[in-house]
């Protein structure tokens, strides 16, 4: 590779650090939302909605976290600010939820997709209404 290759992938990693970040983080939250609603699921035998509710609270209490620290570097300042910051969170989120919940029961009682493999899609959705909420609203700078 050319020194002007690097340096152009180098350029675009820091353009779109954030957007890379989110998608990492992303993956690890849709890993922790996939492994609890199945197990809710298909261990605990838990109706379909309040898997996907209970799945979907661990998912953003990871995402909270790792987006905060270390996605959108929103580190220190006023409680008054970290106090608003987690309140547009929920916000964001509750909006989220319900674009998925809809979608999810959509594609399970509609289009008679399985519970499990039906996830799959609405995190897609998520993903989308999450990182233009954050970047947006909730951790602009």
């Amino acid at each position: 590779m050319g020194n002007g290759l690097i340096s152009k992938i180098k350029e675009l990693l820091v353009k779109y650090k954030s957007f890379i970040r989110f998608a990492i983080v992303g993956v690890i939250n849709t890993l922790v939302t996939i492994i609890v609603n199945t197990i809710c699921n298909n261990v605990f035998n838990i109706h379909h909605n309040v898997s996907w509710v209970i799945a979907y609270a661990a998912g953003v209490t990871n995402s909270y976290i790792m987006n905060k620290l270390w996605t959108f570097e929103s580190k220190g300042g006023s409680k008054e600010k970290a106090t608003t910051e987690l309140l547009q969170f929920i916000v964001v989120n509750l909006v989220s939820l319900a674009g998925t919940t809809l979608g999810l029961n959509y594609l399970i009682e509609n289009v008679g997709m399985d519970t499990n493999l039906a996830q799959f899609p609405t995190i897609v959705i998520s993903q989308f209404i999450n990182y233009f909420g954050y970047k947006l609203w909730v951790f602009k700078k």
